[in-house]
């Protein structure tokens, strides 16, 4: 350095760290994370920079908290069965062609219930417009070929007045023509006579052509009135499997969310209550430090000093035996709707 620098003595030198790495807290302690480092620090003063051993009261308000979540979520499933359900027996009802919708039981029984009978009430409003969409529709279509079919009697009706115009044009017209050939009349009565049968041959071709028209205007309005009976069965049958598959997840949602509400309503608070009887002995701590050689985790005390990239794993003794005797069944004492999912 001397040399380097071209000094005449060797200078005094001093090495200050600026800043440490810093160290982290897991645990049962009420803020785990990353805190910065500083020398000297041991093992009880990095529990209280996490603010120390998470009391059995800051469980409790979580735990309730989940409970009211828990009860919120099946609150919402148990409302979204209702509506699958409801919806579910219109579309069904349609399929069938029913005048009204056959609700299943698990509503009917609970008709009472504001919720189940806003949602049926909805249904059978959404029913009834579909019905009279469908009605108007194929009422329009059938006046239609109703009105095409007294178009075609009209037609048929005009193309028997033309044959029967043309018959007698056409006696009339052999009748001139024999007395021209005698010289007993004009050519130009003849020729008349033949204009005019051509005309009304003409006249009985337009009313054809009109006749056939009409037909298939009526065969098109046939399929119409088919297509459309078609059409919706296919958009209710698809709806239906659509409805069907929500069902089935809700119901599956809910099957779950009651069984977490259980576990968060009666195991959780006994657990919290055996693992009170462990607070009251020695916490355990135990520190993971990285060397050269890698990780190795040291059983600490709460004097043992810590150093920088330390981790310090902070955790009581486990319950007693006493998980054993904690509940696995009941019910939640919560106010549902009628939670079923039918296949």
């Amino acid at each position: 350095l001397m040399q380097h620098m071209g000094l005449g003595r060797q200078p005094d030198v001093a090495v200050e760290i600026v800043q440490y790495r810093p160290f982290y807290i897991v645990g049962y302690v009420t803020q785990p994370g990353e805190f910065p480092f500083r020398p000297g620090l041991t093992v009880l003063q990095a529990l209280g920079i996490a603010g120390g051993l998470r009391t059995r009261e800051e469980d409790m308000s979580r735990l309730e908290r989940e409970v009211i979540v828990g009860q919120g979520d099946v609150g919402l499933l148990a409302l979204s069965n209702v509506s699958l359900l409801a919806r579910k027996a219109r579309l069904e009802s349609e399929l069938a062609g029913s005048d009204d919708i056959a609700f299943p039981a698990q509503l009917k029984d609970r008709a009472s219930n504001e919720t189940v009978a806003v949602a049926m009430e909805q249904e059978r409003k959404i029913f009834a417009v579909r019905k009279d969409a469908m009605a108007t529709q194929l009422r329009a279509l059938r006046e239609l070929k109703d009105f095409l079919e007294t178009e075609l009697t009209s037609l048929g009706q005009q193309m028997a007045f033309h044959d029967q115009q043309i018959e007698l044009i056409q006696k009339e017209l052999a009748g001139v023509s024999a007395l021209v050939q005698k010289g007993l009349a004009v050519a130009p009565r003849e020729l008349s006579l033949q204009g005019t049968v051509a005309q009304m041959q003409s006249d009985r071709l337009v009313a054809e052509t009109s006749l056939l028209r009409v037909r298939q205007e009526i065969s098109k309005t046939d399929i119409e009135i088919l297509n459309l009976g078609n059409s919706q069965a296919s958009e209710v049958a698809a709806a239906l499997r659509e409805t069907q598959l929500q069902l089935n997840e809700v119901t599956s949602k809910t099957n779950t969310a009651v069984q977490l509400l259980h576990d968060t309503e009666v195991t959780a608070p006994a657990l919290l209550a055996l693992r009170e009887r462990a607070e009251r002995a020695k916490p355990i701590f135990k520190i993971v430090r990285t060397t050269d050689s890698g990780s190795q985790e040291l059983t600490a005390e709460e004097t043992t000093p810590i150093e920088p990239g330390d981790t310090v794993k902070i955790d009581i003794p486990p319950p007693p035996s006493g998980l054993a005797a904690l509940p696995t069944g009941g019910s939640v004492q919560t106010e549902t709707l009628p939670i079923q999912g039918t296949n």
